[in-house]
């Protein structure tokens, strides 16, 4: 039980640690950045940065452009997966784990058709298809690779509908594959890309969107900036170390607007073909600065781009600050407490209706109140 009297004076005595004053570091960046951003011949010295340590951006056009987004007024559909999880548990019962894929079809404005709900559990045994046992991580990858595949059954289901577009919760840029194993990124990201690929031939607009970004791709931008591009002179730009992307769009973007595009040069993204390669925008969405993540076959398209950003807009208006499709798709993914007794109890009835004989640790049992 939680002593909630300790606690609280802990959080008292922690309470300079919890709330810094960052206010100097972020007048520091803002100027750095409203610099930056006049200097023309700054994205011809970044082309030149090859050994950075961090993730440098390019793009195209004026740094400090603005783009104010337009407001729907046409119907479109819009088409959302998301995926929830029971992970392996090593102390229950049998070596398996479930993953469930939830999708909604949204149109607006468009008569005749109406909201579609979808939900498909997939159990798995404790081993990959190379007899690996699956771990946290891997569960995790494999529950993009099954979101990714429903994005594309959604889309072969509903090729017809007005003004497609398929939304994803997070990033297209697949960052938890860069510390695996080479055996396990190669596994998973080929399906990926071929995913991708496959969605890319449907020919229907796909964006990744992420809440409360906390990428610092942009911040690398003023990291460079500030040590005048010898990255090695880590004292003139280790105090701004704590702010993110978002911390420097907030300041910069207006409610409604967006920024331009940036192509994303990470060393993950060198694995992806040339059409699907991933860009990025940032939008203030009015309550918050989010991220908008396209493949290229899009981001060379500004008619498309600004498409996107305005069904963004609009989701996160209708969603009160988060896109409403993307979270109808969580609710209908997600994997609440029930759920998960429900799992395992019922593992439990087919163990003895089989006359199985099965492990089950006492903790688990003690846990879960269960009787044999």
């Amino acid at each position: 039980m939680l002593d909630k009297s300790k606690l609280i004076a802990q959080l008292h005595t922690m309470a300079d640690e919890l709330f810094v004053d960052n206010e100097s570091v972020y007048t520091l960046v803002h100027d750095a950045w409203r610099s930056l951003v006049k200097d023309s011949s700054f994205i011809y010295k970044v082309k030149e940065v090859h050994d950075a340590p961090w993730p440098i951006p390019l793009w195209d056009g004026n740094l400090g452009d603005i783009i104010p987004i337009e407001v729907m007024h046409s119907g479109y559909t819009v088409l959302s997966v998301d995926g929830s999880q029971i992970y392996p548990d090593r102390h229950n019962i049998l070596s398996c784990f479930l993953i469930n894929t939830g999708a909604v079809v949204l149109p607006y404005g468009i008569p005749g058709k109406k909201v579609e709900f979808y939900s498909e559990p997939k159990v798995f045994v404790g081993v990959d298809e190379n007899k690996v046992p699956f771990t946290t991580d891997t569960v995790n990858c494999k529950r993009q690779e099954l979101e990714l595949s429903a994005g594309l059954f959604l889309v072969q289901q509903h090729a017809s509908a007005t003004s497609p577009l398929v939304m994803f919760d997070g990033s297209l840029i697949f960052w938890h594959l860069s510390s695996k194993e080479t055996q396990v990124r190669d596994q998973f990201l080929y399906t990926y890309l071929a995913l991708l690929d496959d969605l890319y031939k449907a020919n229907i607009v796909t964006i990744w969107y992420i809440s409360l970004p906390k990428s610092k791709e942009l911040l690398s931008l003023v990291r460079l900036f500030l040590c005048d591009f010898n990255h090695a002179k880590k004292e003139l730009y280790e105090s701004v170390e704590s702010v993110v992307d978002a911390g420097i769009m907030e300041n910069f973007l207006l409610p409604y607007t967006r920024s331009i595009v940036f192509k994303n040069r990470s060393s993950i993204s060198d694995y992806y073909p040339p059409h699907v390669h991933p860009f990025f925008f940032y939008i203030h969405t009015g309550t918050e600065i989010g991220r908008v993540e396209i493949p290229s076959w899009i981001a060379q398209d500004n008619q498309l781009v600004d498409y996107c950003a305005s069904i963004v807009l609009d989701q996160c208006k209708k969603g009160g600050g988060y896109p409403v499709a993307l979270a109808e798709a969580h609710e209908q993914a997600v994997v609440k407490g029930p759920d998960r007794d429900f799992f395992y109890h019922f593992l439990q009835k087919m163990v003895i209706e089989r006359k199985k004989s099965v492990v089950i640790s006492r903790k688990s049992l003690k846990k879960r109140g269960i009787g044999i």
